[in-house]
């Protein structure tokens, strides 16, 4: 292997936030059915992904939007909706196209994974254990349990000593620029950009590495003579 170590953002890396939003905006029409009209379950999709703001946007600013961009035929309180979503989001959650292929690969070629990413405890952690990713990981940090966010380097440094890793041998994955990319960048870890089909527009910093697919990660953690067996395991 050419690195030993593999560590992974969550969200729009190993866990599709899209497909469980979608998965969620369907529950929440079925559960608010009798509060909605029509018109309103028509657009809803529409409306979440507007408002959502890819999960960075804080929930009750997200639904207290939501509140007035549809018409109800009565309108739950705040506190109702946000409960809703912090109980019932982590139940939607999906995994990336591939992402249990990548992982049994790496496990068979004995490279130490973990996760590190920001969120609240409790919510990441069902994420988690509902996409399964626990027996893969080495280590998983979350930012409300270590009170440090990325890309703060003290939360990649402490992932590395919890791996027992050095940055030489190790690699980071995910999807956000500033928070995966350049947090990497700066402790002297590799990086890749999980692009989802985007362009990347920053000219400051670059990941060492982009791809679209989380399948290319086991090309690139691999040495050349062993990315042939790499593509027969994808088949």
């Amino acid at each position: 292997m050419i690195f030993d170590t593999i560590l992974f953002d969550l969200d729009d890396t190993l866990h599709d936030r899209n497909k469980s939003l979608c998965n969620f905006i369907d529950l929440f029409i079925f559960e608010y059915s009798h509060a909605l009209t029509y018109d309103s379950k028509l657009i809803m999709k529409e409306v979440f992904f507007q408002i959502d703001w890819q999960g960075y946007r804080p929930r009750e600013e997200m639904f207290t939007e939501l509140q007035s961009r549809i018409s109800w035929k009565y309108k739950p309180n705040l506190k109702e909706l946000v409960d809703f979503w912090n109980k019932e989001f982590p139940k939607c959650a999906e995994p990336m196209a591939n992402v249990y292929k990548v992982l049994d690969f790496l496990i068979q070629e004995n490279v130490k994974m973990g996760i590190v990413t920001n969120g609240h405890s409790d919510f990441q952690n069902r994420k988690i254990d509902k996409l399964d990713l626990r027996k893969y990981m080495k280590t998983i940090i979350i930012s409300e349990e270590v009170d440090v966010r990325k890309p703060n380097p003290e939360i990649f440094h402490l992932a590395l000593s919890r791996a027992n890793s050095n940055s030489k041998a190790t690699l980071f994955v995910g999807d956000n620029p500033q928070c995966d990319i350049k947090g990497a960048i700066d402790v002297g870890l590799s990086s890749v950009w999980l692009s989802n089909g985007q362009g990347w527009d920053i000219n400051e910093y670059m990941p060492k590495y982009i791809i679209n697919n989380i399948c290319e990660l086991m090309n690139i953690a691999t040495k050349p003579f062993l990315q042939k067996r790499t593509l027969e395991f994808l088949k």
